[in-house]
């Protein structure tokens, strides 16, 4: 079984460091073989998609007003991952729907998610994705869309020093036991709208330099901007 935490970690000098290159596909030929990942100093070539594991099971069926079939997979990462300074080439998908079959496919985490200072090039898509230990994505570039849409967080995830270049949606997305985005920075459209927060939340030196949306925002059951305002 190859492990890449013993391929990755390999100590090759202190000066004139390269990033190693790891196919995303040998990270999810480890998490199918239940290997922990844990990956530092390195990119991350190709489509990474967490959606198409093998304990991916049917979970729902629905039609719509016309009649059209809409089938859900669900796959779930049952080991820890860890990413630190790592640089991923193509999108990271624990969420993708399928236009022209009308299936929805979507990942889960069972385990410890760490996305610490690495780079995403292209987009990351987390929609729906449920996290039920902690989710640390500090210090970590975004370079397109950053898409937590409708994600639930069970621990609190940590989003300190990460930097939105393009769209960030946390639209419904649920932080139970609070969050912390300390200096955080958002370039374009921040939205948090019908987001549901409850404290512990850290806010402290974000920055929004582009459109934001708190429309609907809950912190424990008030108002984002009653918090804001309570809490400044």
């Amino acid at each position: 079984m190859r492990i890449l935490s013993t391929l990755v970690l390999l100590f090759i000098g202190t000066t004139g460091f390269a990033q190693q290159s790891i196919k995303a596909q040998d990270i999810i030929r480890d998490i199918n073989n239940g290997t922990p990942v844990n990956v530092k100093n390195a990119t991350i070539e190709g489509h990474l998609d967490f959606t198409d594991l093998k304990n991916r099971k049917h979970t729902e069926s629905s039609f719509d007003f016309f009649g059209k079939g809409n089938d859900t997979f669900e796959s779930s990462v049952e080991t820890a991952i860890s990413f630190v300074n790592c640089t991923f080439t193509d999108d990271v998908i624990a969420y993708y729907h399928d236009e022209q079959e009308n299936d929805t496919f979507v990942a889960h985490f069972e385990e410890r998610v760490t996305f610490q200072n690495c780079t995403f090039k292209r987009k990351s898509e987390f929609k729906y994705s449920e996290f039920e230990e902690s989710a640390d994505f500090s210090g970590s570039i975004f370079n397109r869309e950053a898409n937590f849409k409708y994600a639930e967080f069970s621990d609190a995830p940590n989003f300190n020093k990460s930097n939105f270049r393009d769209d960030a949606n946390f639209k419904y997305a649920e932080f139970p036991q609070g969050a912390s985005f300390e200096a955080a920075t958002f370039m374009q459209l921040a939205n948090f709208k019908y987001t549901k927060f409850r404290t512990p939340l850290n806010v402290s030196n974000i920055s929004f330099r582009g459109e934001e949306d708190f429309k609907y925002t809950k912190v424990d059951g008030q108002s984002f901007t009653a918090y804001l305002l309570k809490n400044r």
